[in-house]
């Protein structure tokens, strides 16, 4: 069965390291943090992976999560409700035309996308969609985002060379199966699902196609603190950095079998064994393990485009957007 495409990142790319920060013991405190971040998905996984394993507590921290979507986790951080949070790259331009500056001092996840169509369809690229009816999620959404900036990139108009239907996760996937478009834009843990049915497959993985453009996959998932934070704060921010990394580098290095298999069905609503061996081995190419210079400039050429097509707001230089 072919499954999605896989990719590695050049040896170019740096893994983020934070300083040095002194492993609590029964003598010290740990300092309390409260960060913003999913009850599901790869974001509420990693937080409860870096609460059980005992991470945050190896860099000093007790962290309290609070649980909610992505807009109240940006509400929460631009409210000082919480110290950090999980935090779409196209959040953060967005805050900051509306005033509130933020930072991104580490990467969570890559945007996990891609259009599925069914296996029999007779679509080689997405040149071959032109004209058809796909589903999409709406206008303000990162994945449209994500996939406006491939169809430019491939000479085409998401909005004028294609019958888009805008729609969220349970009803694109009704639509493909009830064959009334040619296409969906899907995220894991779903698009998994799907090619395991054995009825669908990938026509066109955002990650790897982005990848092949701009040397990175696009960043759907970051984490960060307002601007105050990061400049009063650093050796906390540090902190927080150095239990996310840590946390990232245990999925990458297969460390989280067990934890995985034990949680596939509260995150990611896998079920089967062929499900789960599937969906572990997707989770772990799919959490953004990489930091410096070169993903920032990649990243800043991705959002330019988005800011071209009228997606994002043009808030000026980019470069200040990421702690270092």
């Amino acid at each position: 069965m072919k499954m999605r495409m896989l990719f590695t990142l050049a040896s170019t790319v740096l893994w983020v390291t934070a300083a040095p920060y002194p492993e609590a013991t029964a003598a010290s405190a740990l300092q309390t943090v409260t960060v913003a971040t999913s009850a599901a998905g790869q974001s509420g996984y990693l937080a409860a992976l870096i609460e059980a394993k005992g991470i945050a507590r190896e860099h000093g921290l007790k962290i309290n999560n609070m649980m909610m979507d992505f807009t109240e986790a940006a509400n929460a951080l631009r409210l000082g409700r919480a110290v950090a949070g999980m935090m779409q790259p196209t959040t953060a331009l967005n805050l900051r035309k509306a005033g509130t500056e933020v930072r991104l001092f580490a990467g969570q996840i890559w945007s996990g996308n891609a259009f599925v169509v069914r296996k029999d369809a007779p679509y080689k690229s997405i040149t071959d969609l032109k004209g058809k009816k796909i589903g999409n999620f709406s206008r303000v959404t990162g994945a449209y985002f994500f996939s406006a900036v491939i169809a430019k990139e491939r000479g085409l108009d998401i909005e004028k060379d294609f019958q888009s239907v805008p729609a969220e996760t349970g009803a694109l996937i009704a639509l493909l199966e009830r064959g009334e478009v040619e296409a969906i834009n899907m995220f894991e843990p779903h698009i998994t699902k799907l090619v395991l049915s054995g009825k669908y497959r990938v026509l066109v993985d955002f990650d790897a196609e982005l990848n092949k453009i701009f040397g990175t996959p696009p960043l759907k998932t970051g984490m960060a603190v307002l601007k105050e934070t990061a400049e009063k704060q650093p050796g906390l921010v540090k902190a927080i950095r150095g239990a996310y990394v840590d946390g990232i580098k245990f999925i990458k290095s297969g460390q989280d079998k067990e934890f995985f298999e034990s949680k596939a069905k509260e995150f990611f609503g896998l079920r089967t064994p062929e499900e789960i061996a599937a969906g572990m081995k997707q989770n772990r190419d799919n959490f953004a393990g990489v930091w410096g210079e070169t993903f920032f400039q990649a990243q800043n050429k991705i959002l330019q485009r988005g800011i071209a097509l009228g997606l994002l707001p043009d808030v000026g230089n980019l470069n200040d957007l990421w702690i270092k």
